[in-house]
């Protein structure tokens, strides 16, 4: 892919989460699927309402992105100027872990998250001719999944940390669930790719951090592509014993906290290699560093990590409008509430579930019910319907499930 669409796609993902980051043929899951959206509005629809909502999102899904005969995703409805046949793989992604949320209330979605492992393998780059040229020496990088699909589909692309890590978060949450053994070789082999993407220049400006992004056109180092590091590293030491993974988990957390915490107790989304930090706040970026910390305190048994965890989530829920400012950070707003929910797991408060529930409230009482989408007006991005599935199968999953979202 040129390096246009790759700026383009760069920019289209760290902007997700900026309008909320300071503001306040169906299956069924033994239900039927309900062809017309009433009472969108109820303040608590239960759980088996959230899960009939979930299922009509989900056949909307399919019904206006999904191309069957290659298992892939259209990345807008309706299709943009200039669009890609299929989607990246970062909105990919957040198809996989909407199908996962499903499964979990309903095993029949078993061969629907076969078909996502099929068409995944299609972004994966046994070989990538990239590398990160600013960590020498460089070897040539570890496998990993390329930002679009390589041939005969696609053109390929360059590697993404965060892509990456996206894709290990899900790996790891499907093996937990089903027990997928090549699942949880997915999530070591992207572990092994985050690692290298390590800076190791002690001579670069606030030095250390994973970059995001083997791409020779941003150098920077994010919040995001090192705590999704850390929640895979904590999560895997916890299901191999693997301390190597748990001492760079360790690493990369004690990085965001040294170079990426705003005064507030939130946390900034990048530093670049001039060292001017992006003060941004985005709703992703708390939620993962609060899962971070939370996965921390479970690997290592201490609590001060228990302690910062609960305090990301505090600030959160005085920081953000959870009903009324997610509409168009529906993908962030999904991030923040299951680390919020695996935290419930952990250190029970029923806040985190009454504003998750809010929160999913609020989203269904803007679906169009002539279609199932949530409304659009230059295009919605599958990732943001896909976050809508999810966001409603939050809602039905039991709280005894909470410790499976990551």
């Amino acid at each position: 892919m040129s390096s246009e669409d790759q700026r383009e796609s760069g920019t289209s993902r760290r902007a997700f989460g900026k309008a909320a980051a300071l503001a306040g043929g169906s299956l069924v899951l033994g239900l039927a699927a309900t062809p017309a959206f009433a009472s969108p509005a109820r303040p608590d629809a239960g759980r088996n309402g959230y899960a009939r909502r979930a299922v009509a999102a989900y056949d909307a899904l399919q019904r206006f992105y999904y191309a069957p005969d290659v298992k892939l995703y259209a990345p807008n409805h309706p299709a943009q100027p200039g669009d890609n046949p299929y989607a990246y793989v970062y909105p990919f992604s957040g198809v996989i872990t909407a199908t996962l949320g499903l499964l979990r209330l309903d095993r029949r979605y078993a061969s629907a998250v076969r078909d996502r492992d099929e068409a995944l393998a299609g972004y994966y780059n046994p070989s990538p001719v990239s590398a990160n040229p600013l960590s020498p020496p460089a070897p040539a990088s570890p496998p990993g999944y390329a930002s679009y699909l390589l041939p005969p589909l696609g053109q390929g692309g360059d590697l993404f940390y965060d892509d990456n890590e996206w894709l290990g978060l899900a790996a790891l949450q499907q093996y937990r669930i089903t027990g997928d053994r090549a699942a949880l070789q997915r999530a070591r082999l992207i572990f092994a790719l985050i690692r290298y993407g390590w800076d190791d220049d002690p001579g670069h400006p606030d030095p250390g951090g994973t970059f995001w992004t083997q791409a020779t056109y941003n150098h920077d180092r994010n919040t995001v592509s090192n705590a999704l590091g850390v929640e895979i590293g904590a999560r895997l030491y916890l299901l191999t014993g693997n301390r190597d993974t748990l001492r760079h988990s360790i690493e990369m957390f004690d990085w965001v906290e040294g170079h990426l915490k705003a005064p507030n107790g939130l946390y900034w989304d990048h530093v670049d290699l001039q060292g001017t930090v992006d003060t941004a706040q985005l709703a992703y970026n708390q939620g993962n560093m609060l899962g971070a910390a939370a996965l921390l305190h479970l690997a290592t048994g201490e609590r001060g990590y228990l302690g910062q965890a609960r305090d990301i989530a505090e600030r959160a829920l005085e920081t953000y409008d959870f009903a009324n400012s997610f509409a168009a950070d529906v993908p962030g707003a999904v991030v923040l509430f299951k680390n919020m929910l695996l935290l419930h797991s952990i250190d029970p408060d029923e806040r985190y579930r009454g504003a998750q529930r809010a929160c999913a409230d609020a989203l269904w009482g803007t679906v169009d019910p002539s279609t199932g989408l949530l409304p659009a007006q230059a295009g919605l991005a599958v990732n943001t319907q896909a976050a809508l599935v999810e966001m409603q199968t939050l809602a039905a999953w039991s709280p005894r499930d909470y410790h499976l979202l990551l």
